[in-house]
């Protein structure tokens, strides 16, 4: 499971349908008595999210300083959550607990956050004097109780009592790469990135209490000569432990060791990591002697962490060779290219069939089949790893984990458990996007139907796949919101009513923390941005004439009042807001929107259109335009200036070789900018300084053997609209439009020709399918027609339903989004261009090209 993944799934505990807070877990009969109870008299109750705030009369806190927590295990964490309230009581300490058991169990869950895990209960004290009389009394207090070891945390003692220095209340600050992480204060008054990582370290300008010296000296005295294996690399991380390639220190070879941190990465039952991996050895010295599982060579306990120590297998993950050959992915699919995947892939698929086999005939239940769980020899053999949650083949209880779209349905048990998961990775084998089978089980048949179109699989294999999905789920119903993409003449008025059907259908205006479900991010920029909140919603419902309630756009001009800090930028805060106020007819609360986006310059850290200074820059000229007001114009030339002196600076701080490429963040996104300084100024000096950024950004693309251009990033080839090259193809074009360049072009060609791929793994606007669509029509070329039109009809693959109206999921696929970068508004402003009924992508962004004369250039 990849880093973003396990950010999101704290996300998906709380509704089956959006991303949801914490806050809203069903956890009432699993509250802790503690959470019931009435605060003494003059404290005040406070709920936030899944934690209860119990704060004393009297008692003001510093905004940071050394917070104090407690861990339980859970079995424990009942009278544990007692016991320290009770104290906090006593000492008039304010403190922090969690709500519930269930919540407690998604906090330290195995995907759970590591550097925030395990905290049960967090106190406060005002001051060092304070914090040294409250440690020693509070171990005693909790003395004989264990929990999860607080990895951000200097342990005190041998107790489940840990520290570390934080903020007391929310703050928040902008990385360099445009992240709004929780921050620190600086002595000077700079806040800078609170790291909240699972290493416990102390910000430099503070000073360790004399009562944290012992703790803080038995720590450091910890060496690794008492670890008997030299780690190579880590494998995997989550919650309950890694898993490390590594070699011993007496013998030659690798091993794979797999960790366990004792009360750490519970399931849903409540069982720990140290119990699976207690299981897992015994199961794999149950299948000891199969060459489809790694051999047990032994186990061991070192630093109160538990390592099972099994014989590496050499290879690659199935995902990871999938994902090297996928022919969709690419822009030309040959009839051989297809004929030979589909062999290599039925080979695979048959040697992985007969493993589980192997597995079930020494009466053991796998339960864990997906792609990063098998490993393809070099030889091409195949092996299973990880069997933490597998089980005796009679045990019909269902498993307390499992992977998005690879988990059997509860009355499944035994083979046919484990035949459904099979099932699932014959069609993932085909047809990558397995999760999206979660959000409704017709997709089971219906991307089933994608597998026989694409590929020539032999004749039964669709219908074996669809009577097998049939014998287990049930009846597989019609997929009516794939149809919709399916007619021979495409309905435009009617995708779009029923687009915009599902997203007011799902509005929230209730709520203050959303107004549309959307990505998570959402909650932690206020719900009201263009990318992830109700401004980029209501400015795509406002572009394809759908009536905006009044409500709903109170909504957005109070929610970005209320919010305590928000950002100034075009995407993520309220210079977005202020142009999406404008464009609905609100100009004097848009106007009140910039102003506090103006007085708000400082925090624009990075340089792009999403949340930085080209962003900015453009909804200055906006408003220069419609208002006429000359300071706003000098202020966007400022930015102009600002921006033109960071990119002809070799030592900036602000263009880094590892920032993110792209329209959104990245030199692409102030090139746009330049071109729009250059329509309004006339003057040349702005297209030379778009036309260094250009080629600035694309020295970080690179031109494919198979003839695409692509930017990269990371170790990632892109060709997206936000990120890619697609969306740096359209303002090449512009450029172009302009000016001549040699070299242009071409680029040009290899990001169309990228873009000429069947399979995208999500519908999104800046990252997926939607976007492409915008940008392939934008570009204007007549040969590009036919490709856009299969990207609409590929919508098909991911159009699902919601109260019987058209939607899309969002981040992972794992639930719906109907926000403007990742979900239906995005679709929605993509389909109304390629239908000719809007030209704007997105607030700002009207990024035609004039193909006419590109094409003359060639």
């Amino acid at each position: 499971m990849d880093d973003s993944l396990t950010r999101l799934m704290a996300f998906c505990q709380a509704d089956p349908v959006f991303f949801e807070t914490p806050s809203h877990l069903r956890d009432l009969d699993s509250r802790f008595p503690a959470a019931r109870r009435r605060p003494p008299a003059g404290w005040r109750r406070e709920e936030k999210g899944i934690w209860i705030v119990l704060r004393p009369p009297a008692v003001t806190l510093p905004e940071q300083g050394w917070k104090i927590h407690v861990s339980a295990a859970d079995a424990e964490a009942r009278t544990v959550c007692d016991l320290v309230v009770d104290f906090s009581v006593a000492r008039n300490l304010a403190v922090k607990f969690i709500r519930s058991r269930a919540a407690m169990r998604l906090l330290n869950g195995k995907y759970a956050d590591r550097g925030s895990s395990g905290k049960l209960l967090t106190l406060y004290p005002v001051d060092d004097s304070e914090l040294t009389d409250v440690l020693p009394a509070l171990a005693e207090v909790v003395r004989g109780h264990t929990g999860p070891y607080v990895l951000s945390d200097l342990r005190y003692e041998d107790s489940p009592v840990y520290v570390r220095y934080g903020a007391f209340r929310p703050m928040t600050c902008v990385t360099s790469e445009g992240e709004v992480v929780y921050a620190l204060r600086e002595p000077g008054g700079r806040l800078v990135p609170d790291h909240r990582s699972p290493v416990f370290t102390v910000p430099e300008w503070v000073r360790v209490p004399e009562v944290l010296r012992e703790s803080l000296a038995r720590r450091q005295s910890r060496g690794p000569e008492e670890f008997p294996y030299q780690i190579e690399r880590a494998l995997h991380f989550s919650n309950g432990g890694g898993v490390y390639l590594a070699r011993a220190l007496s013998a030659d070879g690798y091993v794979v060791l797999s960790e366990a941190r004792p009360h750490a990465g519970v399931d849903r039952h409540g069982v720990d990591a140290v119990t699976r991996l207690g299981r897992e050895r015994e199961i794999l010295e149950r299948l000891s002697g199969l060459d489809c599982v790694p051999e047990v060579l032994d186990y061991l306990v070192i630093w109160e962490h538990h390592f099972l120590v099994e014989e590496y297998i050499e290879g690659i993950t199935l995902m990871e060779e999938v994902f090297s050959r996928y022919p969709l992915a690419g822009p030309d699919q040959t009839e051989a290219a297809l004929a030979e995947y589909t062999r290599w892939a039925t080979e695979v698929l048959a040697k992985v069939d007969h493993a589980l086999m192997a597995v079930h005939a020494r009466g053991v239940r796998f339960n864990d089949l997906h792609p990063g769980n098998v490993i393809v020899r070099p030889d091409g053999r195949v092996a299973l790893i990880d069997f933490e949650i597998a089980t005796d083949l009679a045990d019909v209880r269902s498993p307390g984990l499992g992977a998005p779209g690879f988990s059997a349905p509860p009355h499944l048990s035994g083979r046919a458990a484990d035949d459904y998961l099979m099932n699932c990775l014959r069609q993932w084998m085909f047809l990558p996007i397995t999760p999206l089978q979660d959000r409704d089980p017709v997709k089971l048949a219906s991307l089933t139907g994608v597998v026989t179109e694409h590929f020539p699989v032999p004749p039964a294999f669709g219908p074996r796949m669809i009577r097998t999905f049939t014998e287990h789920r049930g009846p597989l119903d019609t997929d009516r919101p794939a149809s919709m993409f399916a007619a021979e003449n495409l309905e435009w008025p009617a995708i779009r009513d029923s687009l915009v059907a599902g997203i007011m259908a799902s509005a929230t205006p209730h709520r203050d923390d959303r107004l549309f479900p959307g990505d998570p991010r959402q909650f932690l920029t206020g719900g009201f941005s263009v990318a992830n909140g109700a401004a980029g919603v209501l400015w795509a419902l406002h572009q394809v004439d759908a009536p905006v309630p009044d409500e709903y756009v109170d909504w957005l001009v109070a929610s970005a009042r209320r919010f305590p800090a928000p950002r100034p930028g075009l995407f993520d805060g309220l210079h977005g807001v202020a142009v999406t106020l404008e464009s609905l007819g609100r100009r004097d609360d848009a106007l009140d929107a910039l102003d506090r986006a103006r007085t708000s310059r400082d925090g624009l850290a990075t340089p792009g259109i999403h949340g930085g200074l080209a962003g900015a820059g453009l909804n200055l000229l906006h408003f220069a335009e419609v208002t006429g007001e000359e300071a706003l114009r000098t202020e966007a030339l400022d930015i102009g200036e600002r921006l033109a002196g960071e990119l002809e600076d070799g030592t900036s701080r602000v263009f880094v070789s590892e920032g993110r490429p792209g329209f959104q963040y990245g030199l692409t996104g102030v090139a746009f900018y330049f071109l729009r300084l250059h329509e309004t100024t006339h003057e040349s000096r702005y297209l030379d300084l778009a036309r260094l950024a250009l080629r600035r950004e694309i020295d970080r693309g690179e031109m494919l053997p198979d003839g695409t251009f692509q930017l990269r990033e990371g170790g990632r080839y892109l060709a997206y609209l936000g990120t890619g090259s697609i969306g740096l193809a359209l303002v090449l074009s512009r450029y172009l439009s302009r000016r001549d360049e040699p070299g242009f072009a071409s680029v040009i060609d290899g990001a169309r020709w990228a873009c000429r791929a069947p399979f995208i793994r999500h519908p999104f606007l800046f990252m997926g399918r939607a976007g492409t669509i915008a940008a392939l029509h934008l570009l204007g070329l007549p040969e590009d027609l036919p490709v856009t039109q299969d990207h609409v009809r590929r919508l098909a693959w991911h159009a699902l339903s919601y109260q019987g109206h058209l939607a899309f999921p969002g981040n992972q696929l794992l639930r719906l989004s109907m926000d403007m970068e990742t979900g239906g508004a995005g679709v929605l402003s993509a389909l109304s261009i390629a239908f000719g009924h809007t030209t704007s992508i997105a607030p700002l962004l009207d990024l035609r090209s004039p193909a006419a004369d590109v094409a003359g250039r060639r």
